[in-house]
């Protein structure tokens, strides 16, 4: 694909190179969104840093297509500080993230930030959600708070019909 076809694709989106920023789409608004859970891993940032990190496509509405990325730390001490509520708000995400998905919880999958994750891609990566999001003023901050609840029904069906009908097909 050439420059050109590029500039004429980010043209034809609707991007306004007089208004928009050329970093991305801005970030999606606080609410309610019917999402699928794309994928779930562990990761180790170079400072020792432990966290388990959610993807989530949105899968209806105004920002279908677009995807929410959130981490949550593992780590109950970081540099002097207790962070026991952290943690606790990570167990808690986590197992409702299982529980909605229709999965068993095992003391095994307690055993370190990698083993939740790989708890999570028994069942619940590729379940449906409704993820909420909220963002909270602190010391002149803005930070995201995430929840889980049970996926909407209508839009789990909507979001498994196939885009496309029989006659689309080449070999009818």
């Amino acid at each position: 694909m050439s420059l050109l076809d590029i500039a004429n694709e980010i043209k034809n989106s609707g991007f306004d190179a007089r208004k928009d920023s050329a970093n991305g789409a801005a970030q999606i608004p606080a609410g309610s969104y019917n999402v699928m859970l794309r994928s779930a891993s562990f990761k180790i940032a170079p400072s020792g840093w432990e966290m388990l990190r959610y993807e989530f496509d949105i899968i209806d509405g105004d920002f279908a297509g677009r995807t929410e990325y959130t981490q949550f730390g593992t780590l109950e001490e970081w540099n002097g500080k207790n962070l026991k509520w952290a943690v606790e708000r990570t167990t808690k995400f986590f197992q409702k993230a299982i529980a909605l998905a229709d999965d068993g919880l095992f003391e095994s999958d307690f055993a370190d930030g990698a083993a939740l994750a790989q708890a999570l891609q028994r069942k619940a990566v590729g379940s449906f959600y409704t993820l909420q999001i909220d963002d909270r003023q602190s010391k002149g901050k803005t930070f995201r708070q995430y929840d889980l609840e049970q996926a909407n029904e209508l839009s789990m069906q909507a979001s498994q019909a196939p885009a496309f009908n029989e006659d689309d097909l080449p070999f009818n």
